[in-house]
């Protein structure tokens, strides 16, 4: 799918700045893509990015489809999903508690979702979000699990207000049209105090060649600093955030942050360099390809998949 036909250039959601450099011109599978860097904040972005009408229709029908060929998953590739979801898996374990109220949005096929379910015994309440409409009927017929159907927009108004203490978000943050919007609408359904639980990938690790790593279904590329700064302009306080090691080191942006009661004015003091967040971009993509980067990270998928 290309991005957007429009040509009109949006601000950035993270400080509001119209002003930005173009970084790169072309995305995943040389696909017309322009990824921006904010010259008031140092986001990295995709600009112009889908409308919310075409974001939409993307998510609902055709994401998994275009991504990883599987617009109707079956057992293997719930399978296939376990491994992924066993680092969130182990970190979240210690902040379960039985009887809490736990929403995963963007939950696939239900992978993580299940194995919550799973260690507290099913005492509580496991509620998923999934726009793909074949990822969300599996999760419901074949794990039995609460998965609606849609974007969290479309499907927040429908659940309780203050009505959970654990939210996650497993490499899905990335994907909305406006985080801004998202960890608004999340606050809202946290109760005081509730935890959200969020990992991205980092742009300081993309863990890839950059002419694979942007794509038209990555929106956003956050760092510590941005992430953090999202965290606290929408009301949320940092309780942990650190870089982890996926396929190659330090390519996982991890955080846990605490519905707060209210918005952190220092959210506007923290940026990053625009010119040097380009120069750093520059300098990761030769450090990949030197160091046989690639090799190690196929070596690394397979063993992790092995076990």
């Amino acid at each position: 799918m290309q991005p957007a036909s429009t040509d009109t250039a949006q601000s950035c959601d993270l400080c509001g700045s119209p002003q930005y450099h173009i970084f790169a011109r072309q995305g995943r599978h040389g696909s017309r893509l322009n990824t921006v860097i904010c010259e008031g904040c140092g986001l990295v972005y995709t600009n112009p990015r889908l409308s919310e009408k075409e974001n939409e229709s993307f998510y609902h029908d055709d994401y998994w489809g275009a991504y990883k060929n599987q617009s109707m998953p079956d057992e293997k590739f719930f399978r296939r999903r376990v491994p992924k979801i066993k680092p969130l898996l182990k970190q979240l374990q210690p902040l379960l508690q039985p009887g809490m109220a736990i929403l995963e949005v963007g939950c696939s096929v239900g992978a993580l979702l299940s194995h919550l379910k799973t260690s507290l015994d099913g005492q509580g309440t496991f509620i998923g979000i999934e726009p793909h409409r074949g990822h969300a009927q599996f999760a419901r017929e074949r794990k039995g699990l609460d998965v609606r159907s849609g974007l969290l927009h479309e499907i927040a108004p429908d659940l309780p207000k203050e009505g959970f203490d654990l939210v996650v978000m497993n490499h899905v943050l990335e994907h909305t049209t406006s985080p801004t919007d998202v960890l608004e609408t999340l606050r809202g359904l946290l109760k005081p105090g509730g935890l959200f639980v969020v990992e991205v990938p980092n742009i300081e690790a993309p863990g890839s060649r950059l002419s694979h790593f942007f794509h038209v279904a990555h929106h956003y590329c956050f760092s510590p600093n941005t992430l953090k700064r999202l965290a606290l302009k929408t009301g949320f306080a940092v309780r942990e955030l650190a870089a982890l090691d996926g396929d190659l080191p330090g390519t996982r942006l991890n955080a846990v942050l605490q519905k707060a009661a209210a918005p952190d004015p220092a959210a506007a003091t923290l940026r990053d360099d625009p010119a040097a967040r380009s120069l750093a971009l520059r300098k990761y993509e030769r450090w990949y390809w030197l160091t046989a980067a690639s090799l190690r990270k196929k070596i690394t998928h397979w063993k992790r998949q092995r076990a």
